[in-house]
C-alpha cells in the first residue's frame, strides 16, 4: 500500500532527528583532544546511541506493519533520546502531530485486509454529495434482471470475458439500475446517499448535454458496473462507482478505476480526483492503496443532513 505524504514525512523526520542526534555526537569526537578517545569513551558513546538507533528501527518498523500504537510510542522514545537543541525539539513536535491528521489515522486503519476494503469501495459509496433530482423512476427494474441485484456475492464458474464501453444515453436506464443496485444499502444510511434520488431521465440528460458521461464494465455481455465521470480543466473527475452486488469481489472496481485513469491520461488531464464519504474508512484506504490523497474536506448540507466528504487526488502518468 501506498503510504500518504504524511506518513512519509514522520518517516523522513525520525531519520532526521537520528542523523541530527549522530552529527552532534560526531562533532563532540572531532573536538575531543586524543587522549580523551578512549576505548570507555567510544563504548559510552555507542551505548547512548543504541536506544535512539533501536527505537528508531522498531518505529519504522511498526509504520510499515501499521501498527499505530507501537509506532507512536516508539517514535516517542526517539524523540526523548534525541532532545539535544531546539530545532529537534521542534521536529519531534511536528512528528506527533503528523500522526494525528487525517490521513495517517486513515494508513493505519488499513489493517483492514484490501479484499473487505473493495468489498466496500464497490458497493458505490464512492460519489458526488451533490443534490440531485428526488423522484424515484421504475425504469431499472426493466434494465437489469432483479436476480442481478439481489444474488449472493459469488465467484463465476469460468473465466469471463470482461470489457468497458463508454455508454451513450440510451443506456440510462442500465447506469440508474447498476447505481441503484450498488447504492440500495444506503438508503438506511444518515443522511441517505444521493444517488438514490436520481432518475433515469436527469443522467439520460447529463449524457445529452456533455456534462458527464459514463462507462459500463460488462461481465459476458451482462452490464455488471458502471462509473459516471466527467472532463474538468486539469483533470478527470469520476464519481457513482457502482458494481453489483452479485459481480463483487472481481477486481471490477479496480478495472473501473484504471480505466478512467487511462481515459484521463489520452484526454491529456494531469489528475484523477473523486470524494468520499469521511465516514466511509474503507475506501479512503482503498483509494490511498491505488496512490489517490487527500487534498482537501468539505461538508455538504442536504435537508435530510449533512455529509462530510474528502477530496481525492491522484496525479496521472504515462499509462
Amino acid at each position: 500500500m501506498q503510504k500518504p505524504k504524511s506518513v512519509r514525512m514522520i518517516q523522513i523526520l525520525l531519520y532526521t532527528n537520528m542523523a541530527m542526534l549522530l552529527l552532534a555526537y560526531v562533532s563532540a569526537i572531532s573536538t575531543m583532544k586524543a587522549g580523551d578517545v578512549t576505548g570507555r569513551s567510544i563504548g559510552v558513546i555507542a551505548v547512548n546511541l543504541f536506544l535512539p538507533i533501536a527505537s528508531l528501527y522498531l518505529a519504522q518498523r511498526s509504520i510499515n506493519r501499521k501498527q499505530f500504537v507501537p509506532s507512536l510510542l516508539f517514535s516517542m522514545l526517539l524523540i526523548f533520546f534525541t532532545l539535544t537543541n531546539m530545532i529537534q525539539m521542534v521536529v519531534g513536535l511536528i512528528i506527533l502531530l503528523m500522526f494525528f491528521v487525517l490521513s495517517t489515522r486513515a494508513y493505519f486503519k488499513g489493517e483492514i485486509r484490501a479484499e473487505k476494503a473493495e468489498q466496500r469501495i464497490e458497493t458505490g459509496e464512492s460519489g458526488d454529495e451533490g443534490e440531485s433530482e428526488g423522484e424515484s423512476a421504475e425504469e431499472q427494474v426493466k434494465a437489469l434482471p432483479s436476480s442481478d441485484q439481489t444474488a449472493p456475492v459469488s465467484r463465476p464458474r469460468h473465466d469471463p470475458i470482461v470489457e468497458i464501453r463508454e455508454a451513450g444515453e440510451e443506456e440510462a436506464g442500465t447506469i440508474h439500475a447498476l447505481m441503484m443496485g450498488a447504492f440500495e444499502e444506503y438508503r438506511a444510511a444518515v443522511p441517505p446517499s444521493s444517488a438514490l434520488s436520481e432518475t433515469v431521465e436527469s443522467i439520460r440528460e447529463a449524457i445529452r448535454n456533455g456534462s458527464e458521461s459514463a462507462a459500463i464494465l460488462y461481465e459476458d455481455d451482462k452490464a455488471a458496473a458502471m462509473v459516471r465521470f466527467r472532463m474538468e480543466e486539469d483533470s478527470i473527475y469520476f464519481f457513482r462507482l457502482s458494481v453489483l452486488p452479485a459481480r463483487r469481489r472481481r477486481g471490477y472496481a479496480k478495472k473501473l478505476i484504471q480505466w478512467i485513469e487511462q481515459r484521463g491520461v489520452g484526454q491529456g488531464k494531469l489528475y484523477s480526483r473523486c470524494k468520499v464519504r469521511q465516514s466511509v474508512q474503507n475506501n479512503m484506504v482503498l483509494y490511498q492503496d491505488r496512490g489517490y490523497e487527500i487534498i482537501d474536506q468539505e461538508l455538504v448540507v442536504r435537508p435530510e443532513g449533512s455529509v462530510k466528504a474528502l477530496k481525492m487526488e491522484k496525479k496521472l502518468g504515462p499509462v
